[in-house]
C-alpha cells in the first residue's frame, strides 16, 4: 500500500517553522505538476520549470520563517502566484538578452567616420537636453534606461512613496525630455 503524507496547509506551515526539512520534498512532490505545467506551458523547459519550483518553495521557505507569515490563500495558490512572477522576470531577461544579442550581431564592425560623428552628435544633443530637464527627472530617466532599474528601485532611491509614483514621474520625465529633443531639432532645422 503507497503511503501518502496528508497534511493541512496549517501543518505543513508549522513544520517549515520548525525547521523540517522532510516538508521540503513534500512540497516539492506535491505542487512539481502544477508548477512544470505553467512553466512549460509558457515556453519554458523542464529545467527551467525545475529551477523555477526551487526557487518559489525557498521562497515560501523563508517568508513563513521570517516570523508574521500569513498566508491568506493555498499554498498551491501562493506558490504559483511566486511562479507566475519569477518565470515572467525570466522571459524578460531572455527577451533582453535576445535583443541585445540582436543588436550587436547588427551593428557593423567597421562603422565610417560619418557614422562615428553622427552618433557622437545625437548623443550630444541627448546630454545637452537631459541638462535642461529638471535635475530629479535627469536623475529618473538615467537609473531607468541607462542602468535598467526598476520602478521600486527608482522609487527608493529617489524616496517617492512607491514604484506608481515613480512611474507617474518617469512619464512627466520622459515628455519633458522629448519637448526639449523636439525644440532643439527644430532650432537645428532652422539653422539650415
Amino acid at each position: 500500500m503507497l503511503k501518502v503524507n496528508l497534511f493541512s496547509e496549517r501543518q505543513i506551515l508549522e513544520r517549515i517553522k520548525a525547521n523540517d526539512r522532510g516538508v521540503l520534498s513534500e512540497l516539492y512532490n506535491k505542487y512539481q505538476r502544477l508548477i512544470f505545467s505553467h512553466v512549460i506551458r509558457n515556453g519554458g523547459s523542464e529545467k527551467d520549470a525545475e529551477d523555477i519550483l526551487q526557487e518559489a518553495v525557498i521562497t515560501l521557505w523563508q517568508k513563513v520563517t521570517m516570523g508574521n507569515f500569513e498566508l491568506n490563500v493555498k499554498i498551491s495558490t501562493y506558490l504559483l502566484a511566486i511562479v507566475k512572477n519569477k518565470w515572467l522576470a525570466q522571459l524578460r531577461k531572455m527577451k533582453k538578452n535576445k535583443i541585445q544579442n540582436l543588436e550587436e550581431s547588427l551593428v557593423d564592425e567597421n562603422p565610417t567616420s560619418l557614422d562615428i560623428l553622427v552618433d557622437n552628435e545625437k548623443i550630444q544633443i541627448v546630454r545637452d537636453a537631459l541638462n535642461l530637464i529638471a535635475p530629479i527627472c535627469k536623475r529618473l530617466l538615467l537609473l531607468f534606461y541607462f542602468e535598467g532599474r526598476s520602478m521600486t528601485d527608482i522609487a527608493n532611491i529617489l524616496e517617492f512613496a512607491n514604484a506608481d509614483v515613480a512611474k507617474a514621474k518617469k512619464y512627466q520625465c520622459k515628455n519633458s525630455l522629448e519637448e526639449v529633443l523636439k525644440n532643439r531639432l527644430s532650432e537645428f532645422k532652422g539653422i539650415n
